[in-house]
């Protein structure tokens, strides 16, 4: 029995990493040098800038990870500010309730909203097909919560349109609470959820990736896969390296591609497949870094960062404010802007000629933030043109499809279908290789 993973992201890398644990040969091919996929760090002009995410929630899954790694002396908790977030409204950032508990006793929502959410309990719970986002919210908490509530979350954490993307999906725990408990507010009271704190590393998220791959003895980088074919029941795999060609045969498949690599690979293997993933949606999205003196930003940025309703229609979804929230970002002396520009609600923006999007993102830091300065300190930009999958309805065939095909011995390990959060890919990673282990056959008797 041999694997063969297809990605070296952070859902390939972890998979590859629990299946060594338990004994189980693989190959994991990465077609460029580096590691990590939408985890990037970069150092430029004595700045450490994220490309990809900007902290981890510090699940159990990932502690445990970090400990096995040695990674611990590596690790940066968050500010304490970093629980506090904002949302642009009427021109001006207001601070967000910290918890579900704490909303009535802000000021955020009016009493209307506020009694709405209340009666939460006493709306019975529902299964209706192809339930968005912000269908279930207005259904179980009123209409009130979407404008400055719900919709500046989905589209600042998920790049995403809750009028589009499925509850169940994208929120599943809430579902599951309203299934089980008859109320999202009576499961949140019985589970007693904890904020858990965010962290990073002290040269960054892409530390974590680079660890991973420093355990891992068949790691292949810089080896593309070109075609995959199946002969009585085993997959072959076509690679192209430094100008050879190598051609190997496995047991198992396990795609941690995007759904268009993943796509073009599945093409005449599971057609039916490959067109299903062609239908999931990457809205392009820019990652902008705005550094300033601080002495000239009057805003405390004192949280993690703001968000942007769409009726507020700015030109970014928001910004993280990673010198508030971790040391060695940038100066003491300075304030570094991590700012979102497209996503599913505003793509045309990300879209923007490089020039003018970087001016249009220091005008809406000004503006929003009262800086002073002319110009920024250090400026960049770096466009995703494919970012955050979107799980709207177009990706329910190729969910389904990815489920029926594991009987063939092909396996998914991708934010498109874990979700898009690196603790929840290693969770699922680590779930999907005790799932293979299961399929490993059992020893002879001669063995």
């Amino acid at each position: 029995m041999r694997v063969a993973i297809i990605g070296a992201g952070i859902s390939g890398l972890a998979l590859a990493y629990y299946l060594q644990k338990m004994g189980i040969p693989y190959d994991l091919f990465e077609e460029s040098e580096e590691v990590g996929g939408n985890i990037k760090t970069i150092e430029k002009e004595g700045y450490l800038l994220e490309l990809g995410p900007n902290a981890l929630q510090c699940t159990p899954q990932l502690q445990a990870l970090i400990r096995e790694l040695k990674l611990e002396p590596e690790v940066v908790q968050s500010a304490q500010a970093a629980h506090h977030r904002y949302i642009l409204r009427n021109g001006v950032y207001e601070k967000l309730p910290d918890n579900p508990f704490s909303l009535l006793s802000n000021t955020f929502f009016s009493w209307n909203t506020k009694l709405r959410i209340l009666q939460e309990k006493r709306v019975p719970a529902a299964d209706i097909d192809y339930e968005t986002v912000n269908q279930f919210f207005e259904r179980r908490f009123g209409p009130g919560i979407l404008k400055y509530g719900v919709n500046p979350l989905i589209g600042g954490l998920l790049g995403g349109d809750p009028e589009k993307l499925l509850i169940h999906k994208v929120l599943p725990t809430l579902k599951h609470m309203e299934n089980n408990y008859g109320s999202v507010l009576k499961g949140l009271v019985k589970n007693n959820p904890l904020t858990t704190d965010n962290i990073s590393f002290i040269n960054g998220m892409q530390t974590l990736p680079k660890a991973i791959a420093g355990k891992l003895i068949s790691l292949y980088t810089g080896h593309r896969v070109e075609m995959i074919t199946r002969n009585q029941g085993r997959y072959i795999i076509s690679c192209a390296t430094t100008g050879e060609y190598d051609t190997r045969e496995y047991t198992m498949l396990v795609l941690a591609l995007p759904a268009l690599p993943a796509a073009e690979l599945l093409h005449y293997t599971f057609p039916g497949m490959a067109a299903a993933l062609q239908n999931i949606h990457y809205p392009p999205m820019a990652v902008v870094h705005t550094i300033y003196n601080r002495r000239d930003v009057r805003h405390a940025l004192d949280g993690y960062g703001a968000l942007h309703p769409k009726a507020e229609c700015t030109f970014a979804v928001g910004s993280v404010w990673p010198s508030s929230l971790f040391e060695g970002r940038c100066r003491p002396h300075e304030a570094l802007f991590t700012s979102f520009v497209g996503g599913a609600q505003y793509p045309e923006n990300a879209l923007t000629n490089k020039e003018q999007l970087l001016e249009c993102v220091h005008q809406e830091l000004s503006e929003k933030y009262g800086i002073t300065a002319s110009k920024p300190v250090f400026e960049h930009m770096h466009l995703w043109q494919h970012s955050i999958p979107q799980y709207d309805m177009h990706i329910e065939d190729a969910h389904h499809m990815a489920e029926n095909l594991e009987q063939d011995g092909l396996f998914i390990a991708a934010n498109w279908q874990a979700g898009v959060s690196v603790p929840g890919c290693i969770k699922h990673a680590q779930e999907l290789a005790a799932k293979i282990n299961l399929k490993r056959p059992a020893p002879s008797i001669a063995e």
